[in-house]
């Protein structure tokens, strides 16, 4: 997983080409964990102001707004190809 804690478009383009040329990746506000199963949640904060959408992506494609479950399914692809 890809945690995002920046809402810099830059330092997640410096994040992608970093990892495309096997380079030292480490961006600040962004950081690589490995895991099979995330589940993500706002924190509540009672200062009376309305709390800010947070949107959830996987693989590239928007799933919604938090809360969101995203867990990881081995084995959940086989491909058939001619012989």
């Amino acid at each position: 997983m890809i945690l995002c804690r920046t809402a810099s478009r830059a330092a997640y383009l410096a994040y992608v080409t970093r990892a495309l040329l096997r380079l030292n990746y480490n961006v600040p506000g962004i950081d690589l964990v490995h895991a099979s199963k995330a589940d993500c949640r706002t924190i509540s904060v009672s200062d009376g102001l309305p709390q800010a959408q947070i949107y959830v992506e996987a693989d590239g494609e928007l799933l919604g707004t938090l809360p969101a479950e995203i867990s990881v399914v081995p084995d959940a692809l086989t491909i058939i190809s001619p012989g």
